[in-house]
């Protein structure tokens, strides 16, 4: 099944943790008992045959009833403890989740959290989490999909380098400022801004263009020019003193957070525990207090055996 997922068995033997050797023989091995071709090798990849389709499915079938299984009789109503793989966009994901992964890896030190941030993402990288927290929509029809936040985009600009832009009254003013643009959002046919009634479309030629956006802040806060930030970056209470909004009534494109997990793992305790816990940051609220059934003692959050369980 790596092997089909990963397209080779470079790529499968990175993913489980073993030796090509180890794999191809255990191939070579099936093949032999079942008397058939599984696996098709291209130059560039290996594809399954008619024969190693139909093994594939029925396999993941069963692989995903066994992870099922596993979930309801670990995870579901119960304690956050296990893995738990979180994938998330860059920006988003330290200045605002990354607090609530701290927090929650403080109070269930059963269950360990594997963050990890990336704005492109390869088909490989795709597969690997339990949880998807991005800014951008991931192109999966399998997926459970879930909106969770949005945010306005705004110019903004460094509050120390104010003086030095002067006041900006107008968008005609900002062609004379240098702009900070996107790498990524090279190629597209600007920004569009709204002030509620009237809208302005504005293509902004960059002096500088960076990537990810936590360096167009870098770049900001230097004061290399204005730019377009998310407000849970120019909001954030480590950023707000720092920065100014220019024509602060107009405001960019409103974007959306999206949280995605596969079907089989969306019961997991871990999984829902967590976008739990990221509702209430994003609504400015206190993380919700541990399950009756769990008793938390200095550091540690250990289970009363002796309590009820939750309904499953």
């Amino acid at each position: 099944m790596s092997v089909v997922d990963a397209g080779s068995i470079t790529g499968a033997a990175r993913t489980l943790g073993v030796s090509k050797s180890v794999i191809s023989k255990q191939i070579s091995d099936l093949e032999a008992l079942l008397q058939t071709n599984l696996l098709i090798r291209t130059p560039k990849q290996l594809l399954p045959s008619r024969a190693g389709e139909a093994f594939y499915r029925r396999c993941l079938a069963g692989v995903e009833a066994i992870e099922s299984a596993y979930l309801d009789a670990q995870d579901h109503g119960s304690i956050p403890q296990g893995e738990l793989r979180i994938l998330a966009n860059s920006a988003y994901g330290k200045y605002v989740l990354l607090p609530v992964v701290h927090a929650f890896s403080a109070r269930y030190p059963a269950c360990t959290v594997r963050f990890v941030l990336s704005d492109d993402l390869s088909e490989q990288e795709q597969t690997w989490f339990d949880l998807a927290i991005r800014t951008r929509p991931l192109d999966d029809p399998s997926l459970h999909v879930r909106r969770i936040d949005s945010f306005e985009r705004r110019l903004v600009v460094a509050a120390a380098h104010v003086e030095r832009f002067g006041c900006v009254d107008g968008f005609e003013r900002l062609a004379e400022l240098p702009f900070i643009g996107y790498v990524n959002h090279l190629g597209q046919a600007g920004w569009s801004f709204t002030n509620g009634t009237d809208q302005r479309h504005l293509v902004l030629e960059p002096a500088l263009s960076v990537s990810p956006v936590s360096v167009v802040l870098d770049s900001l806060l230097e004061g290399y020019g204005y730019s377009i930030l998310p407000s849970f970056i120019y909001d954030h209470p480590a950023f707000r003193p720092k920065l100014r909004l220019i024509l602060p009534e107009w405001s960019a494109e409103t974007g959306s957070v999206y949280a995605y997990t596969y079907p089989s793992r969306q019961r997991s305790a871990a999984v829902k525990v967590f976008l739990e816990w990221v509702a209430c940051a994003v609504q400015g609220l206190p993380f919700p207090d541990p399950p009756t059934n769990a008793i938390r003692t200095g550091n540690a959050l250990r289970v009363n055996p002796s309590a009820p369980h939750a309904d499953i």
